[in-house]
């Protein structure tokens, strides 16, 4: 299986709980918690791999932070970590600004967690269409930083499947998002200073009738070295040649 038929599973299945959740009147009711439980079973049933919820990535030492799945290998007792999941739900009542600082620390901390083979790294990011809207797409006229923070999450998470990959530079995370490490242990975070980005690999609708109810949306995170990173391997590589 690839990670881009391991998305569209899970944005389809979640898309199909969402649907139900809206014509039983529970659209904005249902959050995280519930998305999340729904997300582990279609891993689960996937056959290939075993979820497990509120998990310490192993390269994170003794920290209390945990992350939402877990993809871990199917044998029993495995610990080889295939991937992770992170998912963000926003209900009727939710500040955007502050649900676009917590989904890129999402984002940001799944690059953090070292994993195998198929190296999962998705937030998903689903609900009403009422909550997406204000999320991503309702502007704010009177307030500067909340304006270029919602423009700088749009330009992150892409939802055109034709134009897929969004980034954040260091200059951009770092004054629209500057906690956005805030959810990697510090040892692991160090100082970062590299760029972040986000590939959207799957999105399905929740339709009612003709109209749409709510969408899911799956992207696959990953982020570059930094320029720390890259300053210390020109220096190692200057005292080899000399």
């Amino acid at each position: 299986m690839s990670r881009s038929n391991l998305a569209c599973d899970l944005v389809a299945g979640l898309s199909g709980w969402l649907q139900l959740q809206i014509v039983q009147k529970l659209g904005n009711l249902s959050g995280e918690d519930s998305a999340r439980l729904i997300a582990a079973q279609i891993v689960n049933a996937q056959g290939r791999y075993q979820p497990a919820t509120s998990q310490l990535p192993q390269n994170w030492g003794n920290s209390k932070k945990r992350v939402d799945v877990a993809l871990k290998a199917g044998s029993a007792g495995a610990e080889t970590w295939y991937g992770a999941i992170e998912i963000k739900w926003p209900g009727a009542a939710f500040d955007p600004h502050q649900a676009r600082l917590q989904a890129v620390q999402d984002a940001m901390r799944l690059t953090f967690i070292n994993t195998n083979v198929l190296n999962v790294h998705f937030i998903l990011i689903g609900g009403s269409s009422e909550s997406l809207s204000r999320l991503f797409d309702t502007p704010h006229p009177n307030a500067a930083d909340r304006e270029d923070r919602r423009r700088a999450f749009v330009n992150l998470f892409s939802r055109d499947l034709g134009n897929p990959r969004g980034e954040a530079t260091y200059a951009v995370w770092s004054q629209h998002f500057p906690d956005a490490g805030g959810r990697v242990p510090n040892r692991v975070f160090s100082s970062f200073t590299g760029k972040l980005k986000a590939e959207l690999l799957a999105s399905a609708d929740a339709k009612i009738g003709g109209s749409v109810g709510g969408r899911v949306f799956a992207w696959q995170c990953n982020r570059t070295r930094g320029a720390a990173h890259a300053a210390v391997q020109e220096q190692q590589y200057r005292t080899f040649r000399n």
